[in-house]
């Protein structure tokens, strides 16, 4: 599918639906449907279990990977927060990041939970937007439960959404983080508007990451950095039996 051939939505009035309930949820069948600025009806299908939204096909490395997968997902139905948490990116952006986040690097994320966990266990320095007070005080107490495992003390936790969120990034100095990772819940804080504003405040050379970017709802977001250095992975996640996307920018 050529991305570039649908107009994607302009705000989060995206529906998610099978078309025939049965079939389509086993294959994984998903169809968008939103409509546009100037009135006119747009959607999109794939069959996520096979490819992302975009119609790009699972890496190897993602497929040996299944029986992880598989045992992550069992797992999430009993606990929210994985016994070895790993960001919920894909695989490969996963095994990709684990070569580069180094203790003392500055990091901001939108959106916490357990990439939150695995960044402070290789000792960076985070700051961490999420705009659930129950969540962030249950993240907290599993960071307080092992302070010589997630170096309790590097990690600020900003309780706040929306405008709000968007205004507190803006506060920050530009060029001052290594790595941002943008993984925000749409109906709180657009990812897009996040990544308006999380571009700047990358250093040169460090790296933006937007997760679910072949999600339409994230695709003018991840347009704003045309012609930027980029690394696209497509394959499964942690905890998920759908194909989806992470998109990396070396900034």
């Amino acid at each position: 599918m050529n991305r570039y051939s649908v107009t994607p939505p302009n705000s989060n009035t995206v529906t998610s639906r099978y078309k025939r309930p049965i079939i389509d949820r086993l294959l994984g069948k998903t169809t968008l449907e939103w409509k546009c600025d100037d009135g006119h009806d747009e959607s999109i299908s794939a069959s996520l279990r096979f490819t992302d939204y975009e119609g790009n096909f699972p890496s190897v490395y993602s497929v040996l990977r299944l029986p992880y997968i598989m045992k992550t997902y069992i797992e999430s139905k009993h606990t929210p927060l994985m016994s070895t948490p790993v960001p919920f990116l894909v695989m490969d952006a996963i095994k990709f990041l684990d070569g580069i986040v180094r203790p003392g690097m500055k990091v901001l994320e939108l959106g916490g939970g357990n990439s939150s966990l695995w960044f402070l266990e290789r000792g960076a320095n985070l700051t961490t937007y999420e705009h659930s007070e129950d969540w962030g005080a249950y993240l907290t107490s599993k960071i307080n439960s092992k302070p010589e495992f997630y170096y309790t003390g590097k990690m600020k936790l900003k309780i706040m959404q929306g405008e709000e969120t968007l205004s507190d990034l803006e506060s920050h100095n530009d060029h001052s983080f290594d790595i941002i990772l943008v993984d925000s819940m749409n109906d709180f804080t657009r990812r897009n508007d996040c990544m308006r504003v999380a571009m700047k405040k990358v250093k040169k050379g460090g790296w933006l990451v937007l997760d679910n970017s072949d999600n339409p709802v994230n695709w003018r977001g991840a347009d704003l950095l045309k012609g930027k250095d980029m690394i696209k992975f497509t394959g499964y996640s942690p905890r998920s039996l759908f194909v989806c996307q992470t998109t990396i920018w070396r900034m």
